[in-house]
């Protein structure tokens, strides 16, 4: 007999992610994990992880945090122990998943706060060091969001052109400013011609999941005066994924200093930053306490 999660992720689900780049799973995620979310968010936000400000010093600056898995037990706890990296495995029609890495936003605009500012357009794919085809982020948000406020998606742009991403230092000049400034073409002006782009965005409830492939166009988000956006996006990655050189202009997202000295481009991406999750790693399997 099928899980529960297992009679939401159907088939034709996974067919509409593969065709769109983007779907809205609601009530996918049971509250005992969004409890242990919310409780590894709130161990990162107290200062035991990778923490960086987005807009630093600008009213509606955001926290925005990558990689804190090795620093965040409940992390570790969901990834191995929750159906997630099982839910990526049939999506990714692969046995063997492994996590990219985790991605953490905070965005309050709570009480005597500003509305913090929307996430520029772009794509992921641009900013990692990796190639394959087997890859999906799932968008865990801890609050509910309406649609006008959540992140924003342009279907089927996964299947075309992958463009350079946005300069973070300098995305309040111009957001289309690019990243590297070489290999890439620059992002469009989706801002400037939304009705030339298949736009599509959800009401978010606490236990929905957005399964996004990291070369589909995104953005916005912005979180208004008195509400607060906390969100967890984990990036899994399934046997078919290599490493992959980026412009030498830039380091890629998240740094992982030392990867280029130990893997070479087309090799697989094995190495100590990317944990396997499925199958279960010795050690993590219930029998190995007994």
């Amino acid at each position: 007999m099928a899980t529960e999660w297992q009679q939401h992720l159907t088939s034709d689900v996974i067919e509409t992610y593969w065709r769109d780049g983007v779907v809205h799973l609601p009530q996918l995620v049971e509250q005992p994990w969004l409890d242990l979310i919310g409780e590894g968010i709130a161990r990162i936000t107290r200062g035991s992880g990778r923490k960086s400000v987005f807009f630093p010093g600008d009213p509606g600056e955001f926290i925005d945090t990558t990689r804190n898995f090795d620093l965040t037990p409940e992390f570790q706890r969901l990834l191995f122990d929750s159906p997630l990296a099982d839910m990526a495995s049939n999506i990714l029609d692969s046995d063997r998943v492994w996590l990219l890495f985790d991605h953490v936003f905070v965005k309050d605009g709570g009480p005597e706060r500003n509305a913090t500012r929307p996430t520029p357009w772009h794509q992921d794919l641009p900013y990692w060091p990796v190639a394959g085809s087997q890859f999906v982020s799932m968008w865990i948000t801890l609050d509910p969001i309406p649609g006008d406020e959540c992140l924003e998606f342009v279907r089927g742009s996964h299947r075309q052109t992958v463009y350079d991403g946005f300069d973070p230092r300098r995305v309040l000049e111009d957001p289309t400013l690019p990243f590297y400034g070489e290999q890439y073409p620059p992002l469009p002006d989706i801002e400037a011609d939304r009705d030339a782009w298949d736009i599509v965005s959800y009401d978010i409830k606490p236990g929905d999941v957005v399964l996004l492939h990291p070369a589909v166009l995104h953005g916005g988000g912005q979180t208004s005066a008195g509400r607060r956006r906390r969100t967890l996006s984990v990036r899994f990655f399934g046997e078919d994924v290599v490493y992959a050189e980026r412009p030498k202009t830039r380091p890629t997202a998240p740094y992982t200093p030392g990867l280029e000295l130990v893997l070479k481009p087309g090799d697989p991406l094995r190495h100590p930053y990317y944990p396997r999750l499925r199958p279960l790693p010795p050690h993590q399997r219930p029998d190995y306490y007994e």
